[in-house]
């Protein structure tokens, strides 16, 4: 039975209750009440998720604390308390996306892009047991060649002191099993499509580390007014207790200079489609300090098409040395890679084909025929 729709009274702990179900481009949350955390928490334990980008979410005067498909956490800094029990079956249901024993699904562990991995079936990873526990934090798991099961790392007894001896061994025919992959960029990690109880978001850090916008996590609020932060007379720092960052932007009006470069990049990954839109009108990327940002949205998997519609419109108001610039991000023309998916890069450049001037659809159309060498 789903749990959501049921009341107090229907296998609920006592006071919570089901409030509503957000959904966003990025996730669907079935949103409780609870009158605490320990009511919140038991509550939860037995709300199984079983599917990637859907959450359970219990409000409490305590907090909000939620379950996704791996754990149990608190709500406002994606703090783990435990990981998140499987009800197993004793015979198992095959499936090419779920684990056969617990229905959960198993998250691939994603294989970068190159020029000698051309489909799945070609790749043969090897993990030591150590990294075969990370699968456990990541919903991945393993697959079986011999019967085709699959078993999620849950299942798989790598949890379990000393389990890891047997988690290459399948559970159905005792067949080796691999890991589970997928061929594919490396995505960056997402801020919650939400706001916590204090209306709060928290921005992950930027796998590369930009000293710029995504050194370290940044909290900032779900609503922000882009024209009157960048109104004010002096700009803060973004993280003003870390020295690193404090060093690398400097004093004085250079400092200003890289500070509303790094304010720009953080609002343009700001999971608020409308603080989004407000750096777009009030404080548009006009440099190559905040171009790669741009870019980041123009690819994104998540925003709304209305806000890739204004960035297009953004970018065609730069110099076609601006352009071309985002277009090598785009098109990952240069020593490294993007990281962006295929299917991103080309609704993106559909955006940026839509909203290009006539005076410029040639040119735009030369540059994307030309070759990384010219």
């Amino acid at each position: 039975m789903s749990l959501v729709g049921r009341k107090e009274g229907d296998g609920f702990p006592a006071g919570v209750r089901f409030k509503q179900t957000e959904r966003t481009d990025q996730a669907t949350y079935h949103v409780y009440g609870g009158p605490s955390r320990r009511a919140a928490l038991e509550f939860l334990r037995g709300a199984h998720v079983k599917d990637e980008l859907v959450y359970n979410i219990v409000e409490t005067p305590e907090g909000n604390f939620g379950r996704d498909l791996v754990y149990l956490f608190h709500e406002a800094d994606g703090e783990l308390i435990e990981l998140g029990e499987r009800p197993q079956s004793r015979s198992p249901s095959p499936s090419g996306t779920r684990c056969a024993w617990c229905g959960f699904f198993v998250v691939p562990y994603k294989l970068p892009i190159n020029e000698e991995n051309e489909n799945v079936g070609s790749v043969s990873l090897i993990l030591t047991y150590t990294e075969l526990a990370v699968l456990v934090k990541t919903g991945g798991g393993l697959h079986c060649g011999a019967c085709s099961m699959l078993q999620c790392a849950v299942c798989s007894g790598i949890t379990q002191t000393g389990g890891t001896a047997l988690a290459t061994v399948c559970r159905a025919c005792g067949g080796k099993l691999a890991v589970q992959t997928v061929i594919g960029p490396v995505e960056r990690a997402g801020a919650s499509g939400r706001p916590d109880a204090e209306q709060m978001v928290t921005l992950p850090p930027d796998p590369d580390g930009d000293e710029l916008w995504g050194m370290a996590p940044l909290r900032l609020p779900w609503s922000i007014d882009v024209a009157r932060f960048f109104g004010q007379s002096t700009l803060p720092y973004v993280w003003p207790g870390d020295a690193r960052h404090t060093g690398y932007i400097g004093s004085g009006e250079q400092a200003q200079a890289l500070l509303r470069a790094s304010w720009t990049k953080v609002f343009l990954h700001h999971p608020n489609p409308e603080v989004v839109l407000g750096c777009l009108r009030s404080a548009p990327p006009d440099g190559m300090l905040t171009l790669s940002s741009l870019a980041d949205l123009l690819a994104s998997p998540t925003a709304e098409p209305r806000v890739k519609e204004e960035a297009s419109r953004v970018l065609w108001q730069l110099s076609d040395g601006s352009v071309g610039y985002t277009l090598n991000i785009l098109l990952s023309r240069g020593i490294l890679t993007s990281g962006y998916d295929t299917h991103s890069v080309h609704q993106a450049l559909g955006h940026l084909r839509t909203a290009c001037p006539q005076s410029r659809r040639a040119w735009f159309e030369e540059q994307l025929a030309r070759s990384e060498d010219d």
